[in-house]
């Protein structure tokens, strides 16, 4: 795994870090449930509890208390939505996504330290956005925030940070790029 991480002096208290997992983590059976603190949402259990390995791992990791399974409040849903909005992310993540990212920034604000397991670059561009770590499970994770701007392919026509999916001129699928700074 390799993480996206700040530097900490070695006078601050280092609190544990809790780690919440998206499908990757899960279903690369990478994570050690013996040594840490995790965390996911329903959605990713019902992703991933399909393959009889993972499923097997993650009930006795449910049943020992090392794997917690939470589902974020609304209000952090939204708020992901409205940042996933200003960055250009939003059509490009799932419900799922939407939920790891938002249970991170819930747990985030209430004095954790949060580090989100995935492969995802969305995710991991959203999470670089609201200050929450990432690690990646089997690729290194993104080097740059991004904020992303639609365009067609087609006719040309740019949209900056839109969500919408097709051109309103041709009607072709929207392409997206990063946005110049």
């Amino acid at each position: 795994m390799q993480e996206d991480s700040g530097n900490v002096s070695a006078k601050e208290d280092k609190k544990p870090t809790l780690y919440v997992l998206d499908s990757t983590a899960l279903i690369a059976g990478q994570t050690d449930f013996s040594r840490k603190e995790f965390v996911t949402t329903p959605s990713v259990l019902s992703e991933v509890m399909h393959d009889e390995s993972v499923k097997n791992i993650v009930e006795v990791a449910i049943d020992c208390g090392q794997l917690e399974v939470s589902s974020p409040s609304e209000d952090n849903i939204k708020e992901v939505e409205k940042i996933a909005t200003l960055t250009g992310d939003k059509f490009k993540l799932s419900r799922t996504d939407i939920e790891i990212l938002a249970l991170a920034l819930e747990k985030s604000k209430a004095g954790m330290d949060v580090t989100i397991i995935s492969d995802d670059y969305s995710i991991q561009n959203l999470a670089r956005r609201m200050g929450i770590k990432t690690v990646g499970v089997i690729h290194p994770g993104i080097r740059k925030q991004i904020t992303w701007v639609a365009y067609c392919p087609v006719c040309g026509m740019e949209y900056g940070v839109s969500n919408l999916n097709v051109c309103a001129k041709c009607g072709v699928e929207l392409k997206r790029r990063p946005a110049k700074r």
